[in-house]
């Protein structure tokens, strides 16, 4: 491996994540995958309406990806915020929720969203897309 050409990981540009889950399961798997990813960094973590207010708040992030239902609030909560406060520079907005019905599907595409998955049946195709549009966003991404 030619070292001189190498860039080290620590500064390879990185999309920065805030990941709304209320499942610390489901949030430690999806970290596990941004992180083997080498392009996302999960900068933010909430698992209510709240606190992912507050994170959008306090940070800008390139990306979010909302569950539905929180422990406080909902991912709709998080997402009125977003198409409220964030103007022209949003960032990218994954829903990935148990609850997938068409209703909430047209409901999350009204408030600007990017993607709908249901974490039951598309878990994989979920991450996939997050890691296409990460690599797309940091121009990485093949021809």
């Amino acid at each position: 491996m030619d070292t001189f050409n190498a860039t080290p990981a620590a500064v390879r540009p990185r999309i920065d994540v805030l990941l709304v889950e209320d499942s610390p399961l489901i949030r430690d798997t999806l970290v596990e995958a941004f992180n083997s990813s080498g392009l996302i960094v999960t900068r933010g973590f909430a698992a209510t309406a709240k606190q992912a207010i507050h994170a959008l708040q306090s940070a800008h992030f390139d990306m979010a990806v909302i569950d539905l239902e929180l422990e406080e609030g909902t991912g709709f909560d998080v997402l009125n915020h977003i198409a409220e406060t964030q103007g022209d520079n949003p960032p990218f907005r994954v829903v990935l929720t148990n609850h997938a019905f068409p209703l909430y599907e047209k409901r999350a595409r009204q408030l600007g969203i990017d993607h709908f998955f249901d974490k039951s049946m598309h878990f994989d195709d979920a991450v996939t897309a997050i890691e296409k549009e990460a690599a797309r966003l940091l121009g990485t991404a093949p021809a």
